[in-house]
């Protein structure tokens, strides 16, 4: 089965996120039903050549704070809004909460049918969006103790290659860290780096498999971790792929669902992007 090289994702337009003036972003459904999400397909293997669309987007990593209220008190909002400020080249903004359908009590289900099609896709294109494009960390004092945010992490600080993955040098780092609430620019910035930027995919997974790493379902951990391991496989045969596929493929949507070997297992990863207990 050929590996997918496109996957529509939905986005915030950055001058939508610095104009809002609630406490944290909505709830993605209201965004889109108000017209504020645009939906796009990722060139996935443009992606990972560095090219296209992932150059202008931000994707953001962080914890949540109370089950459907990820941002309880506006301060990742106000962190984002900071950030985007800075950069201005910054065009999209991908923010899990407001850009993937949300389970709803007004929705029979939580999600509609279409709905939950939508998530389960872009859920197998998730963890290459984190290993490509710009990351921004939204670091609090339990950010680095919780399986899901640091798996995020560490993708946002390998650079993939033909051999697999490697430490970003700083030349081409994609990720910045903003410390909030509790947590200390000075020790708690530099410890995240240390701990997660020069581990291997091996490494990363006994990590991960440790007991003090907390998350909300355990089984999560039997589902991801063999994933995890396999990172390099993953990447290695993508760009293999991008540079075979005839120019003419490459530039419009695959038929056939793809192989994201960072996020096979969709049940384990729903519970990360969707409205319950966030970890």
């Amino acid at each position: 089965m050929a590996a997918r090289t496109h996957q529509d994702f939905y986005f915030i337009p950055a001058a939508t996120v610095l104009s809002s003036e609630e406490k944290g972003l909505p709830v993605m459904q209201t965004l889109r039903d108000q017209g504020h999400l645009r939906k796009m397909a990722v060139d996935l293997a443009a992606a990972f050549r560095g090219e296209g669309l992932i150059n202008k987007i931000l994707f953001v990593s962080h914890r949540w704070e109370d089950p459907g209220a990820p941002d309880s008190l506006g301060t990742q909002l106000e962190a984002l809004q900071g950030h985007l400020r800075v950069n201005p080249d910054i065009e999209l903004v991908w923010y899990d909460y407001s850009c993937m359908p949300q389970l709803l009590s007004t929705t029979e289900g939580g999600r509609t049918e279409s709905e939950e099609a939508e998530f389960g896709e872009m859920l197998d294109a998730i963890a290459d969006l984190y290993l490509t494009a710009r990351v921004l960390i939204l670091m609090d004092s339990s950010y680095d103790s919780r399986f899901w945010t640091l798996m995020e992490a560490w993708c946002s600080m390998m650079k993939v290659t033909p051999h697999g993955v490697r430490t970003a040098e700083d030349y081409d780092r994609r990720y910045t860290i903003v410390c909030i609430h509790n947590a200390d620019k000075v020790y708690d910035k530099p410890k995240l780096v240390k701990k997660l930027s020069t581990k291997s995919p091996e490494e990363m997974h006994d990590i991960l498999s440790k007991p003090d790493i907390q998350l909300t379902n355990a089984r999560d951990k039997e589902k991801m971790l063999p994933v995890i391991s396999k990172t390099n496989e993953h990447v290695k045969e993508m760009l293999k792929l991008t540079r075979r596929l005839p120019a003419r493929l490459l530039s419009q949507p695959a038929e056939e669902p793809g192989l994201h070997a960072l996020a096979q297992s969709a049940p384990a990863v729903l519970r990360r992007y969707s409205s319950a207990p966030m970890v």
